[in-house]
């Protein structure tokens, strides 16, 4: 080993979520935990299918962040697992690979979907939409009974 890997790891804070694995990732992790394999490093790519849902990434894809912890849980859906997530990039409806930096939640006003970047909707300055391909960001959950966005900066 170099002497300039010997001085460490990870560096820097990445943003961090909170994520749930989409029905094949689940059973793939329940398989790895059966065979006794660690979860925990295990990259991931976001779906943007259901709001903080995750996937097991393709051969050659980029990935989109890191597994730090997993834990076993019981949602609405059933059993399943809250995976602790590091990510380090995410593409927007656009195809646009970016690094985030934050997520904002915010208000929205119009038709908006996740992984849609977004503009401002109006003259109070106050809500989103989506932002086609002008927009920036991306959504990655939805709340539509508060009218709220999570959303990838």
């Amino acid at each position: 080993m170099s002497d300039i890997l010997r001085k460490g790891g990870n560096k820097g804070n990445p943003v961090v979520i909170s994520a749930v694995p989409d029905s094949t990732f689940k059973s793939e992790i329940d398989a790895l935990i059966t065979a006794g394999t660690n979860v925990v490093g295990k990259l991931v790519s976001l779906t943007f299918a259901n709001d903080y849902e995750v996937t097991s990434p393709a051969d050659d894809a980029i990935p989109d962040g890191e597994i730090i912890s997993c834990k076993k849980a019981t949602l609405a859906a059933g059993n399943s697992y809250i995976l602790t997530v590091a990510l380090f990039h995410y593409t927007d409806q656009n195809g646009s690979s970016h690094t985030p930096v934050c997520i904002r939640e915010l208000d929205y006003n119009g038709t908006i979907a996740l992984q849609d970047s977004v503009i401002v909707n109006g003259t109070t300055y106050r809500n989103l939409d989506d932002g086609g391909t002008g927009g920036w960001g991306a959504v990655i959950a939805k709340d539509t009974s508060n009218s709220k966005v999570h959303v990838l900066f």
